[in-house]
């Protein structure tokens, strides 16, 4: 193969290249969703050869030598070649490249030989992650955007590393807007023992999941921090407790498989997100041995000035609660204790029944066996609580966050008093059952968030005071004032069937299909999943219109859409063509 291949010096140092040869070794490491155990893609680690091995003497002597964009050369033309061996199973799953933005922004990088390495063996870039270190910075956002959206249009995906690491991390988040981001080590190191880093990880795993991105824990290496990680809501985790970088793409050990099941049996873990349990706000707190004297104590909060409370703990189990009053400290011996499984609104009536002077203590969490898992403060808990009594109201949907059945019905009777007519369009998603089969729920969750995105970004193409909201499962409902131009629908169904690409297999799209089983058992071929949408304007159904008809009129409806949409293989709608009378 020549060195053009991707496009660099005439003249590669020798310490790079033997001939034709890169002098480049690379390895894998596998990122898993703790839920089921399973890979979610690889990383592509490298390092060199005699006499420089180890990957971060190899960058630097690049950057000294001025030759980092040779360096990175190598490094993609020596994983590349070993990932076209791979078996196909191995290829099911993206590979995520690190690339730092003094690579990005390099011209050679965008001048087509990096397209040209892919196609040359077989890859797609649709099978590669480009992972944006957090800690380098871009000459200016505008150049990132620009970069990124050129990456993407290649089919691409973007992932930023090492996010928390660096001081650009928010300016490169807002505008690279990746599919991953992964925490850096350093959030997760003994996360176990510092609430604020679990208080910031609870809430940046809330963010990425409104922003339907993938948060990944990197550099897990004990039980605890994965126990910790998984009671925060990580869904996925890379690290050596998980795997070791290895020559060819390794599967967890049956050891961490065994850990992690064990874990999640503890954690009574929920797939809905509107967990109105108690382990679902729990915060691993600061705790210290029931030995520990008054004066150490003391000293402790002393030096920690954000220290409110510690837990004193009896082996694995609560002894005394310790609280900061003012300059004083008290330990009150019998705090309020609970079972994470308990509800919040049954743990926020017992908290506030407790004595004036306790009122306004955390609550201490163990599970059943009563070990300890951590705090909950007052803070928290009315938070939580008042959160939730909002989904009960709207009736939101947990996964999408889309107001529910009440909202939906109280928009259809609100439509109905009006005198201008108006659209209900009910949308759900075609051959989500047999997809959800053959890539697995998370990412059917995936598929479920991109719909509800689309839908919400679409809005503003329809009638001013339009409403989405979720009834549940892959059915979606949209109440419009007014009439919707079928231009506005077209260009909707248009842009659902682009983005949905992004989930699906470099070789699924190429054929147009997917493979699944059918109930019988059998292997059958299933065309990829498109969008129907049933549009019921009050203008064309004549008469008058009753709530109770709408749906009955929109499953027949539907039957029809789907069946066109089946045909063609693309999103379609479809209105209702009753004249009017």
């Amino acid at each position: 193969m020549s060195h053009s291949s991707i496009s660099g010096a005439a003249e590669p140092p020798a310490w790079l290249w033997n001939g034709e040869e890169p002098r480049i070794i690379s390895a894998f490491q596998p990122i898993v969703d703790l839920m089921t155990g399973e890979p979610i893609g690889f990383e592509v680690l490298s390092r060199g050869m005699d006499p420089v091995q180890a990957a971060h003497m190899l960058f630097s002597k690049a950057r000294v030598e001025g030759v980092t964009f040779e360096l990175e050369r190598a490094c993609w033309t020596a994983a590349v070649r070993q990932i076209a061996l791979l078996p196909l199973e191995a290829k099911r799953v993206p590979f995520f490249f690190n690339v730092g933005p003094e690579v990005l922004s390099d011209p050679r990088f965008h001048d087509g030989s990096v397209l040209e390495l892919l196609a040359r063996y077989g890859v797609s870039p649709r099978q590669i992650v480009l992972e944006i270190t957090e800690t380098s910075t871009f000459a200016d956002s505008e150049q990132l955007r620009q970069i990124t959206r050129q990456c993407i249009g290649h089919g691409f995906g973007i992932a930023l590393d090492d996010f928390g690491a660096g001081h650009s991390g928010l300016v490169t988040l807002v505008h690279s807007a990746p599919q991953f981001i992964k925490l850096d080590q350093a959030l997760v190191r003994d996360i176990h023992r510092h609430g604020y880093k679990q208080h910031l990880v609870k809430s940046l795993v809330a963010f990425a999941s409104s922003v339907d991105s993938t948060l990944i824990a990197e550099g897990i290496e004990t039980w605890d921090e994965m126990n910790v990680l998984l009671r925060l809501g990580i869904r996925h985790a890379q690290g050596f407790l998980v795997a070791r970088p290895a020559s060819q793409p390794p599967r967890p050990s049956e050891e961490f498989q065994r850990h992690r099941r064990e874990a999640l049996r503890a954690l009574h873990y929920q797939k809905d997100e509107d967990d109105e349990t108690v382990g679902g706000i729990v915060i691993r707190r600061l705790c210290l041995d029931a030995g520990t004297k008054t004066e150490e104590l003391d000293q402790l909060f002393r030096r920690t000035p954000g220290l409110d409370h510690v837990v004193l703990l009896a082996g694995d189990r609560p002894h005394a609660l310790v609280m900061r009053h003012r300059s004083e400290l008290t330990a009150n011996e019998r705090p309020l204790v609970v079972e994470d499984t308990l509800k919040i609104p049954a743990l926020a009536r017992a908290a506030l029944g407790r004595a004036p002077e306790s009122l306004y203590e955390p609550v201490v969490v163990t599970n059943a066996q009563g070990r300890f898992l951590g705090t909950v403060t007052m803070k928290q808990l009315i938070a939580r609580a008042t959160d939730l009594e909002v989904h009960a109201t709207t009736g939101a949907h947990p996964l999408t966050q889309l107001p529910g059945n009440r909202m939906i019905e109280r928009w259809i009777r609100q439509a109905l008093r009006g005198s201008s007519g108006f659209t209900v369009i009910y949308a759900d998603l075609d051959r989500l059952k047999e997809y959800n089969e053959r890539h697995g729920f998370p990412r059917g969750d995936q598929l479920l968030r991109l719909t509800a995105r689309v839908l919400s970004e679409s809005l503003h193409l329809l009638p001013s005071g339009s409403h989405l909201g979720h009834v549940g499962g892959d059915d979606f409902v949209l109440v419009c004032p007014g009439e919707v131009n079928p231009e506005a629908l077209e260009a909707l169904c248009q842009r659902f069937d682009e983005e949905k690409r992004a989930l699906f297999d470099p070789g699924e799209l190429e054929r147009g299909f997917f493979e699944a089983t059918d109930r019988k058992g059998n292997r059958v071929q299933v065309p990829l999943v498109t969008l129907s949408l049933a549009v019921l304007d009050s203008r064309r159904m004549g008469g008058t219109v009753h709530p109770a008809s709408l749906s009955g009129l929109a499953a027949s409806l539907k039957k029809k859409v789907k069946e066109q949409a089946a045909t063609s293989r693309t999103s379609a709608f479809m209105f209702e063509r009753r004249a009017q009378v």
